[in-house]
């Protein structure tokens, strides 16, 4: 995971290749965003195996928000085996220039 704030948000970003994105479940609560879902690789029976660096199976990951992130503006989408969440930030905690007259 890979994880950028600007002042107008966040942004994550999951490499998880071989993923149904249809299959990943996303859930906010409390400023804890959790993603899960299950990974299905095809192994031969037949096959010998001397070293395997991707995992088959469900996962599941919590990730802590800063406490601005509002609920309402988390979107994901999935290309290319990558899971690219933004987050904004809540109006009321971005920064704000003042004029002074």
């Amino acid at each position: 995971i890979n994880m950028g704030a600007t002042p107008d948000g966040i942004s994550l970003y999951l490499f998880a290749a071989g993923l149904d994105p249809k299959t990943v479940e996303l859930n906010i609560q409390r400023n804890l965003l959790t993603v899960a879902g299950e990974r299905k690789l095809q192994v031969s029976p037949t096959a010998t195996y001397y070293r395997q660096e991707r995992f088959g199976g469900s996962f599941r990951r919590v990730i802590a928000l800063p406490e601005d992130v509002d609920p309402e503006g988390v979107e994901a989408r999935y290309r290319d085996g990558i899971l690219h969440i933004t987050a904004r930030r809540r109006e009321a905690a971005k920064p704000r220039q003042i004029s002074v007259q």
